[in-house]
């Protein structure tokens, strides 16, 4: 899956990236700068404040319109602000920890412009190990993921139901990228023991 993904890169024009890294809010370097959000999308905002946003229907579900496309995006909040997890609709209260991006439908040539733009805007902290790209090929696991700013921004390679892949983007908090981290770190450790 991912043995062909500089050939594919390289194919991305620079037009198309620019345009890419407008949207997705970035800068065209490497970023330092802590991961706060998706545009006016920020971690931390609560359901009332996502909710006043232009293109929110509700606290966990957006519309945006992204290179002449409708992409949803589903919002998550933290379980700690409400007395029963994920609620839904979240506590008043509750913070905003995961903003995920439906991307559309995979293709080759869709994934290596989503990576190359990301690419771009934050350092790439996890490429999918052999293990991990052989257990996605054999439909063990139904997601294969490349983190970028050390977990902070994910782009998913998901593997529907009944066998289409669509790709996905993820803004996440600090927590959530840590557990990020802390899972990749215990997969190779599992991953060198075999």
């Amino acid at each position: 899956m991912l043995a062909s993904l500089p050939c594919v890169t390289r194919k991305v024009s620079f037009g198309l990236a620019a345009i890419l890294i407008v949207i997705f809010g970035g800068t065209p370097s490497l970023q330092a700068d802590p991961i706060d959000g998706f545009g006016k999308l920020k971690l931390g905002m609560t359901p009332g404040e996502v909710e006043a946003l232009k293109g929110c229907s509700s606290g966990t579900e957006c519309l945006y319109e992204i290179l002449g496309k409708n992409r949803y995006f589903t919002l998550i909040y933290d379980a700690k602000s409400s007395k029963s997890g994920m609620q839904s609709p979240p506590s008043p209260t509750a913070k905003l920890t995961h903003i995920d991006i439906d991307m559309g439908n995979h293709t080759r040539e869709w994934f290596g412009e989503l990576y190359e733009v990301l690419a771009t805007q934050y350092p790439v902290t996890h490429i999918p190990t052999k293990q991990e790209d052989i257990r996605f090929q054999k439909g063990t696991d139904n997601e294969l993921i490349i983190g970028f700013a050390n977990g902070s921004v994910l782009l998913k390679i998901v593997r529907r139901p009944f066998g289409n892949l669509i790709l996905r983007v993820i803004y996440q908090d600090d927590a959530a990228a840590q557990a990020q981290r802390l899972y990749w770190e215990r997969m190779n450790a599992q991953s060198a023991l075999q």
